[in-house]
């Protein structure tokens, strides 16, 4: 571990070019131990900003982990670059992962991102094989959205943990609350590590919510044929989607993916006051067979890894411990705090996802969020590294509260006076 703390420092240390070879769009501000990463303007100018600004944690995360591999597991790693013509991206997601690659060898310079035990340094293509991450392993974890009489005001109250297992110190520790503000369409703002230009943990401006999590329907044995990412899919709908029409929009995307290789569910959270008779919440199945959708319960949708059911039980289809965890949120959701009372309030939420928080040696909540939609409230925490270099899991630590001014309502940064570089077309082959 030592080593690779070293390793991260070191990086750390580079002193930042001034000024960049491109305007950069965007800007960090942090408050407490999180950072938020707002970039503007058109894909490859959202990309370049995202690189320049946080990318370095990103190749920190790659040198870590290859780092830590013996010689015969680098190449298998190595073997991973074929998967490359089974992602597939549309032409604004390519260009903005190919403005995050411009970005991060701007700010580092190629010769700082070598990789150990492999001949090459970090490219386009481990950008584009990390966003596909969630075609080849599953991710995603526990979560609850509640509203009318189980929340005190009714207005609707979502939360989530996003437990993963641990290959990277750095990129477990690098996350970041991205604020996407487009030259076109909504802005969005999603908690997840540096590099991902999907969503798997994200509102919008307009106070719709996405979350992935694992499912347990029928899989298939590998990924066969181009596929889109379930990250790009959730970040599809939430760009699109209106609080009036985000359940008729995120049908449409989930179902646009098609029969899956891996077993997801797809939670969109739209605000209560969009349609008061229609539940705020609906998660989408996406496996083997296609897509479906899981009924709630009345005023509260719990979303383990299994399918919901309706009922105040847990269903007997859950696998390994989701069980257990769906019975500690369902609890710790009624008792209410303190147990006296008849609400599930923004301490009840937090309450959940601390008894469900993953702390291992290997696997941890990378971040934990509780989101109030009307209002665009976005509690979250994320995963830190103590200074004997453990990692402590996101549920471990107090909450920050950032409102929808903080997140949305962002000037455009000063922009040094530079020509802008004509985009740059990814060198790896997509379709």
């Amino acid at each position: 571990m030592s080593c690779l703390i070293l390793l991260a420092s070191v990086l750390l240390a580079i002193p930042t070019p001034d000024p960049p070879p491109e305007p950069v769009q965007g800007r960090v501000e942090t408050i407490g131990d999180i950072r938020i990463v707002h970039v503007f303007g058109t894909p490859a100018q959202m990309g370049y900003a995202h690189g320049y600004l946080a990318g370095p944690d990103f190749v920190v995360g790659m040198q870590e982990l290859f780092a830590g591999l013996p010689p015969t597991a680098v190449m298998m790693a190595d073997s991973m670059r074929s998967w490359v013509p089974l992602i597939m991206l549309s032409e604004d997601q390519r260009a903005e992962l190919a403005g995050v690659y411009r970005g991060i060898v701007d700010r580092l310079g190629t010769e700082r991102m070598s990789i150990p035990g492999a001949d090459r340094h970090v490219d386009e293509t481990d950008l584009l094989i990390w966003n596909g991450y969630d075609m080849f392993r599953e991710v995603g974890c526990s979560g609850f959205t509640a509203w009318d009489d189980r929340t005190e005001d009714g207005a609707v109250i979502t939360a989530r943990t996003l437990d993963l297992g641990i290959f990277s110190p750095r990129w477990a520790t690098s996350q970041i609350v991205l604020v996407r503000h487009p030259a076109k369409g909504k802005a969005t703002a999603c908690v997840t590590p540096v590099g991902l230009i999907g969503i798997m943990t994200g509102l919008s401006e307009d106070g719709v919510c996405g979350f992935l999590h694992d499912g347990n329907g029928d899989e298939m044995s590998m990924v066969l044929e181009p596929e889109r990412p379930v990250m790009m899919a959730i970040r599809d709908i939430l760009e699109r989607a209106t609080p009036e029409d985000a359940f008729v929009v995120a049908a449409e995307e989930v179902e646009r993916q098609g029969p899956f290789p891996y077993s997801y569910m797809i939670r969109i959270v739209a605000p209560d006051d969009a349609d008061p008779a229609s539940p705020p919440a609906k998660v989408y199945r996406l496996d083997a067979g296609g897509m479906g959708i899981n009924a709630s319960e009345p005023h509260m949708a719990i979303t383990t890894n299994h399918y919901l059911h309706p009922g105040n039980l847990a269903p007997t289809s859950l696998r390994g411990d989701s069980r257990r965890r769906y019975a500690r949120i369902h609890d710790t959701c009624e008792q209410g705090t303190p147990p006296e009372s008849a609400y599930i309030s923004d301490e009840t939420a937090w309450s959940a996802l601390r008894r469900v928080g993953a702390d291992h040696m290997m696997f941890k909540t990378l971040h934990a969020v509780v989101i109030k939609p009307e209002s665009g409230e976005l509690q979250v925490s994320v995963a830190v590294m103590d200074e004997d270099g453990h990692i402590e899991p996101a549920t471990a630590r107090a909450p920050l509260t950032l409102t929808h001014a903080q997140l949305f309502d962002a000037p455009l940064p000063m922009l040094r006076i530079r020509p802008v570089a004509a985009d740059a077309a990814p060198s790896f082959p997509i379709r």
